[in-house]
């Protein structure tokens, strides 16, 4: 039973830093570290059921550890402590604490955090112990405030006893680059996948059913799945990318919306992607390469500033770094992170970003401007700034008309909410150039 709670340990700590790193979900980065480093299926499920427990007490947990050394663990350290915290506290059996250590040793090798050792000895006392976490944290304050100045008092009680009480779904694209969608299905259907089409967007599938984790992970690592949320193929069908189109994909990593956009495109055109860090955009040079997309040119860039481009885009997409407030039901870790500082820090690196955007738009091309965000800074308000000093842009409307009408008056944009559409909470806007 240890070593293979080790195994499990070992893959939720590589998701985590891979989450803390990439920007991605949880979900996708336990998925992403299984494909490159492997285990057990049994190990593979015990840890994402210990990345649920990190997701929802994880922040207490670093908290309390932080608050005991007083700041002195690495925050490798405090990850692989969290994470075990919040499984033992939880009644997860991780087998023989002893014995588990020593295989996490054996196991993690050089990866395994030496300031970890000192502590080492809480995880045979903490099973007995009671250390007060909540395995369901609550709501900031402020946040339900938000929530209440966004949706009203009944709406917001809706959104946040939806969010407690129901699980996010699972939604999935084909890559018809390699192959035509009816043969993606049936494998799919061979391997256990059971898929339903969402009828709100073409394409796009809900996951209802795996007899076997292993025959999904075979079809996302060979790209045959991509698994995104509702919002972001929204995004990508907004755009409406077409073969021979020049595409400007800003903030791009780790790219799941830009092999959206390649495969609408059929692999004819180029999609210009820029994001300001090296590491990502290796994460997302690998992940289009392994889609089969050969239009995809990357640039590192910082695109709070001019962008280092001399070119007019036929469409740009700006999914810029947002407060995730939206992202309060997939991520639970965020609920107790996130400040009102971050709405007003991300909505002026969102401004300049927008600003930065602008010149490279071909008259009758357009931005599509989205955060998985529902404050109003980051979305409304930012927008209203942005037409008053260009009124070469205007609003026009998207098709299909998801969600709910923007706030303010922007009819024209559209906010989707968990417990009304049943994916992130999500702002979306459609900005065409005139002249």
């Amino acid at each position: 039973m240890s070593v293979e709670a080790a195994e499990a340990v070992s893959l939720a700590f590589a998701a985590i830093k891979r989450h803390l790193e990439q920007e991605i979900s949880l979900k996708s980065a336990l998925y992403a570290s299984y494909q490159e480093h492997g285990a057990r299926i049994r190990a593979l499920r015990l840890a994402r059921k210990m990345l649920h427990l990190y997701a929802l007490g994880g922040y207490q947990a670093s908290s309390l550890l932080r608050k005991l050394s007083r700041d002195k663990l690495d925050q490798d350290s405090v990850i692989l402590l969290s994470l075990l915290l919040c499984s033992i506290q939880a009644g997860l059996n991780l087998g023989d604490p002893k014995e588990l250590v020593n295989a996490l040793r054996r196991l993690m090798g050089r990866l395994w955090p030496k300031g970890v050792e000192p502590w080492i000895g809480m995880i045979r006392s903490i099973q007995s112990a009671e250390l007060g976490l909540q395995i369901r944290p609550g709501y900031q304050q402020w946040f339900i405030k938000l929530a209440a100045r966004v949706l009203g008092r009944a709406g917001a009680r809706e959104l946040l006893r939806f969010q407690d009480e129901n699980k996010p779904r699972t939604y999935v694209a084909l890559n018809t680059l390699f192959a035509s969608p009816e043969r993606i299905l049936e494998e799919a259907e061979r391997s256990g996948v059971r898929l339903t089409p969402d009828r709100r967007l073409p394409g796009i599938y809900v996951l209802d059913h795996v007899e076997d984790t292993r025959g999904l992970i075979s079809l996302t690592r060979r790209m045959l799945l991509l698994i995104q949320d509702l919002s972001s193929y929204y995004a990508v069908h907004a755009l409406d990318p077409r073969p021979g189109q020049r595409i400007l994909d800003i903030c791009a990593a780790p790219g799941s919306k830009t092999i959206l956009a390649g495969i609408r495109m059929r692999n004819k055109g180029l999609i210009i992607s820029m994001d300001s860090s090296t590491s990502r955009l290796r994460t997302h040079l690998r992940r289009i390469r392994g889609a089969g997309l050969r239009i995809v040119e990357d640039v590192v860039a910082d695109v709070t500033k001019p962008l280092p481009l001399n070119m007019e885009a036929d469409a740009i997409l700006l999914d810029p770094p947002c407060s995730s407030t939206g992202l309060f039901w997939r991520e639970p870790i965020y609920r107790q992170m996130v400040k009102p500082r971050h709405i007003k820090m991300f909505a002026r690196l969102q401004a300049k970003m927008l600003e930065s955007s602008a010149p490279h738009v071909a008259k009758g091309g357009h931005i599509i401007y989205s955060t998985c965000s529902i404050s109003l800074e980051e979305n409304e308000l930012l927008i209203e700034d942005f037409l008053k000093l260009h009124p070469e842009f205007e609003l026009v409307d998207l098709e299909p008309r998801l969600g709910m009408n923007g706030l303010r008056g922007l009819a024209e944009a559209r906010r989707l909410y968990p417990h009304k559409d049943y994916c992130n909470g999500f702002f979306i806007v459609k900005l065409r150039r005139r002249w």
